[in-house]
């Protein structure tokens, strides 16, 4: 059940609407969130429903017991069982083969040895790298004591599958979901505007922007780069660059939006990622909701900064290679995970080198230049990211350097998809919040006629073919 499909839209009118019927009543409105969450995962995969309900019933049993003990020993243990079962389970589903043709191809690479492994034939399971770092989080906020464990079942299954954010994030934190549940749901004016402005801007930036680069230029490029000069696949790692932004910042706009219709707020996700200046910089506002989540549970608990430079840089560089390997099961995701760690490490090395306190400004020549350099080399980078094999990165990367200059192939929608989107994502912060602030004031016919015309403007643009998240296969 595609976000940018009509059946999502009934189905979020559905809900929504019976959720403030039942908004008196707490018990009934939770369980139809649940259940509603249920049957929109059973939409992607229903053989897999069984997963996330036995996740839910594993950590739902182990914060209580973690709570209730008074040993240490016996805290750790239970804590323990949490993150090896969650860990185990992205393993078995996620990894598990990579591990299996790593192995092989370390044997006849190095050893000369020809072995069979065995391999798992099944799908990856639709947003199990999400809800087990969810669940995951509970128990170890429970041990931390940092929250008590909630002693509804019922409210706990609600926060693990709730079903905006079920599928790519935002990952969510159950200290922070869970008191919405138990509380009467509020929701304003304002809250409702809000939501709508999301939901719409979500969907303009999947169907106008992200699906229509992807489809008349990046996928043909990455599948065939031999057909392409190098500057028409410099234009389309630009376009490739403003797809996956919008495709993914678009999913976590509609999910907010769609949390604010029923009064429950989730974590925003990305804040203008591509006017950073610095890799640290990228990722406290690329996927924020991942980036702090192993700030907090891997970063700090191995000492963050606070045990020497050279353990700062181990500790750096594990976070930010489990942050790429975290997208995928492959060598592409091992190099692009390797690429960024590296790029974070030495910047912190020259930055702490210069002296610099971080309080000190750029000229705004200077700003602009590391902007541009940033962003270039998160362009480059996206060869890793979008590249199906090693093969297809060298295929394109081979090409990139090919010295052909016509750009033929290159359509002016294309160029303007690129060029307006990111003219949108640079423009300054004041600009869009008018233009939202505009939205949620006016009065509900206006909002209405906006609403109508931005889908009568994205049936005229969208792609006759269907192009799934992106993060969906993570």
């Amino acid at each position: 059940m595609l976000f940018n499909s009509l059946q999502y839209i009934l189905f979020v009118l559905i809900v929504v609407s019976t959720f403030w019927v039942l908004s008196r009543l707490r018990m009934m409105r939770v369980l139809l969130l649940l259940f509603a969450s249920w049957l929109f995962y059973m939409s992607w995969s229903p053989i897999y429903i069984g997963l996330i309900i036995g996740s839910t019933i594993w950590d739902y049993c182990l914060g209580m017991w973690i709570h209730r003990s008074q040993l240490e020993w016996k805290r750790k243990l239970f804590v323990t069982m949490s993150v090896v079962g969650n860990l185990g389970l992205l393993g078995l589903f996620k990894y598990f083969n990579f591990f299996m043709k790593a192995t092989e191809d370390v044997a006849r690479v190095v050893g000369g040895v020809t072995i069979d492994l065995p391999f798992l034939d099944v799908l990856l399971p639709v947003g199990i790298s999400f809800y087990t770092f969810q669940t995951m989080s509970y128990t170890i906020d429970i041990y931390r004591r940092e929250m008590e464990p909630t002693r509804n079942f019922f409210h706990f299954a609600t926060f693990v599958a709730f079903f905006p954010q079920l599928v790519a994030g935002p990952i969510v934190r159950a200290k922070d979901f869970l008191p919405q549940l138990e509380k009467p749901p509020r929701v304003t004016r304002a809250m409702v505007g809000t939501g709508l402005f999301f939901i719409a801007c979500g969907l303009v930036k999947k169907v106008g922007f992200a699906d229509y680069v992807a489809v008349n230029l990046v996928d043909r490029v990455f599948e065939n780069p031999a057909n392409f000069t190098a500057t028409e696949v410099m234009v389309a790692l630009y376009g490739y660059t403003v797809q996956i932004y919008c495709d993914f910042s678009g999913y976590s706009d509609v999910a907010i939006g769609t949390g604010l219709l029923m009064g429950l707020q989730l974590p925003d996700n990305f804040d203008r990622p591509y006017m950073s200046t610095n890799p640290a910089e990228f990722w406290r506002r690329w996927h924020m909701t991942l980036s702090t989540w192993l700030r907090d549970y891997l970063y700090f608990p191995l000492g963050g900064s606070k045990k020497g430079p050279i353990r700062t840089y181990v500790n750096l560089f594990l976070t930010l290679y489990l942050i790429g390997i975290w997208h995928g099961a492959s060598w592409v995701f091992v190099l692009y995970g390797l690429t960024h760690a590296s790029a974070m490490v030495i910047h912190r090395f020259f930055y702490k080198r210069s002296g610099r306190s971080p309080d000190t400004l750029d000229r705004w020549q200077v700003h602009v230049f590391k902007v541009a350099l940033m962003f270039h080399f998160t362009v480059l980078s996206r060869i890793l990211f979008r590249g199906t094999s090693l093969d297809n990165v060298s295929d394109v990367t081979r090409q990139l350097f090919a010295g052909t200059s016509s750009l033929a192939n290159v359509s002016a929608g294309v160029w303007a998809a690129i060029l307006v989107a990111m003219l949108i994502h640079w423009t300054p912060r004041r600009w869009a919040d008018a233009v939202q602030h505009r939205f949620v004031s006016a009065p509900a016919w206006a909002q209405g006629v906006a609403l109508a015309a931005v889908a009568a403007v994205l049936l005229q643009v969208a792609t006759d073919e269907v192009v799934p998240y992106i993060y969906f296969q993570f």
